[in-house]
């Protein structure tokens, strides 16, 4: 019979033997309970619990490139506007359809946008009055060959909107001196006023101005040579706009010839 020594030394080594065989886990006092779910990879399906937008073919960057485009609350074109952003706001695409875009404006405030209103080539706002250097195309459209929206004459002040910034495009929205806007290339604007010096040299710049010489005016017309570009009565009883409508009309048909004396100190010939 074991005596109770024995005993004890065959006990101490079963206790021994059973802690060995029992995995040693330290579990901290803040750990979330074992059948807590773990994190969704982005890449798992929105009804999973993933996000829709996780894929890199649905991200993107647009800009506004109409006039105040609506951005409307939901699909519906008879849905509330929530905003009206002007040329050239940055806008985050969140989803798409066929014919729109859903995104974030720089605000926060989200909406859905026509893709026709948008363009994928960056733009940025600009402001400023420039002069056209020569007689330009005005398109809809960024793109140089989209539809002519009109042609402005040289020498015509507008104000700038928005322009590209991509490497390749070099264009500029402008609203031209009637109100309708378009796009033109950066490289047929200037800041020179080739009208304003034109008409400071040859009246001073003085709209009404008529000394009996016969030549009247900003720019010194005879009433003959003003009625031959479609102007009616006397130059002088018209406004600057009026005058230098009819001297743009003039000079696209027959040069900077009929003010020889100014346009060679000006530089223009």
């Amino acid at each position: 019979m074991p005596t109770t020594r024995t005993r004890r030394l065959v006990a101490a080594l079963a206790a021994a033997t059973a802690v060995t065989l029992v995995p040693l886990t330290v579990v901290p006092a803040n750990a979330a309970p074992a059948t807590a779910p773990a994190t969704v990879p982005a890449s798992v399906p929105a009804q999973l619990g993933g996000s829709p937008l996780a894929t890199g073919s649905q991200r993107g960057v647009r800009w506004i490139k109409a006039d105040r485009a609506k951005v409307t609350k939901k699909r519906d074109r008879s849905s509330r506007v929530v905003a009206r952003p002007d040329d050239g706001t940055r806008l985050a695409v969140l989803d798409r359809r066929t014919k729109l875009l859903k995104v974030r404006l720089p605000n926060g405030k989200v909406g859905w946008v026509g893709k026709r209103h948008v363009t994928a080539t960056p733009l940025r706002d600009v402001g400023g009055k420039r002069f056209t250097t020569k007689r330009v195309k005005v398109t809809r459209e960024v793109r140089g060959a989209s539809r002519t929206v009109t042609r402005a004459a040289l020498g015509t002040k507008v104000t700038k909107l928005a322009r590209t910034t991509g490497r390749g495009v070099d264009r500029v929205k402008v609203k031209l001196p009637g109100g309708r806007t378009g796009w033109v290339s950066a490289d047929k604007l200037r800041t020179r006023d080739v009208w304003g010096q034109l008409a400071r040299c040859e009246s001073g710049g003085r709209p009404q101005i008529a000394t009996g010489n016969g030549y009247y005016g900003m720019y010194q017309f005879t009433a003959r040579t003003w009625r031959s570009v479609g102007g009616s009565g006397l130059p002088h009883r018209h406004g600057a706009r009026e005058q230098t409508k009819r001297a743009q009309i003039l000079q696209a048909r027959a040069g900077w010839g009929q003010w020889p004396h100014c346009t060679r100190k000006l530089g223009l010939r």
